[in-house]
């Protein structure tokens, strides 16, 4: 049986001429032994319209839209969407900003293995390279990533359904979904091999600002050292299977389930004071999983004011304050 192959692009808010650019490396290679799906999870609405503007120039990429724009990020979803319903030999996951090799298909499609993973070194463009419209050959590479480095990957479809896809514990931007991946794959005794002996995929360089607190999106300061601290358990306790107490890939794009979210039955409003979070915590735990909440936090009224100010100094007792981010990291 021939080798066939499916690639997953996840994406959220990223450039469209980032996007166009990748794009357009890929489509040209692809054939009827291909399938390219590209999933926005949560883009803003304003965005997701012009990126569907956009697709119309490449007819043969699939796009799903999921409504996740209140959501924080989550990219084992986009790829288990695709995998769970995935049929060919192969499956593949990349990230947007990469600059494909013109033949990578051509010459790698049919040395792909059934018996184990392969991922790929990435050389990394500079910000001014990046703006140069030159074919593949010519675009310079400031360095190239080493093995810890497991975002682009081709994985036998089988192997990675039988460890339930990515775990969709993962939230946020980080890359320990990727390397969770190949850790549970290990684990179960299927072979993960690193290829570095040529650059096949280039990385264009962008601004990080949805990695920080100026992300225009929903964003958890404290997600990238939970997500490690995870990362630890499934090495240490040799984790093979994930997902097991949830039922994975599909439930994000349900449109009827996000429907039911924009006609919250509560709305809770509360400050961002130790107590008050503490409080609401234990509170919603006691709902019904059937109630759908709105929960809105603002600075109490006398944060960083003068009268609490001078009653700090005086020794007298004031609110146990919050700032905003150590409210939702701790809610």
């Amino acid at each position: 049986m021939s080798n066939s192959i499916t690639i997953v692009i996840p994406n959220r808010n990223r450039d469209l001429r980032t996007v166009e650019r990748s794009l357009a490396s890929i489509v040209p290679q692809l054939d009827s032994n291909h399938r390219l799906v590209v999933v926005d999870y949560g883009s803003h609405l304003s965005y997701q319209k012009e990126l569907q503007n956009l697709l119309q120039k490449f007819t043969t990429i699939e796009l799903i839209l999921c409504p996740t724009q209140g959501q924080l990020w989550n990219k084992s979803r986009c790829i288990n969407i695709v995998l769970k319903t995935c049929t060919t030999t192969h499956f593949m996951v990349s990230d947007m900003d990469m600059i494909w090799h013109p033949q990578f298909f051509e010459n790698q499609l049919d040395s792909f293995s059934l018996n184990e993973s392969v991922y790929y070194t990435v050389g990394v463009m500079t910000e001014e390279e990046s703006k140069l419209d030159e074919p593949f050959e010519k675009l310079a590479i400031k360095f190239q990533t080493n093995d810890e480095a497991t975002g682009i990957t081709v994985f036998p479809t089988e192997h990675l359904k039988f460890i339930n896809g990515f775990d969709e514990f993962y939230h946020g931007w980080g890359g320990s979904e990727d390397t969770d991946a190949h850790m549970r794959l290990r684990h179960a005794g299927y072979g993960v091999r690193f290829r570095e002996s040529e650059i096949l995929f280039k990385h264009q360089w962008h601004a990080k600002t949805y990695r920080s607190k100026n992300s225009t999106a929903p964003f958890h300061s404290g997600l990238e050292q939970i997500n490690h601290s995870y990362l630890s358990l499934t090495e240490a306790t040799k984790k093979v299977k994930a997902n097991q107490n949830r039922s994975w890939g599909g439930i994000a794009c349900d449109s009827k389930l996000y429907e039911q979210l924009a006609q919250p039955s509560m709305k809770i409003s509360r400050h961002a004071t130790a107590p008050e979070i503490k409080a609401l915590i234990h509170y919603t735990n006691d709902l019904p999983n059937s109630e759908i909440l709105e929960v809105r936090i603002t600075p109490h009224p006398e944060f960083n004011s003068l009268k609490s100010g001078v009653k700090n100094i005086l020794g007298k007792k004031i609110p146990d304050f919050m700032v905003l981010d150590e409210a939702n990291r701790f809610y």
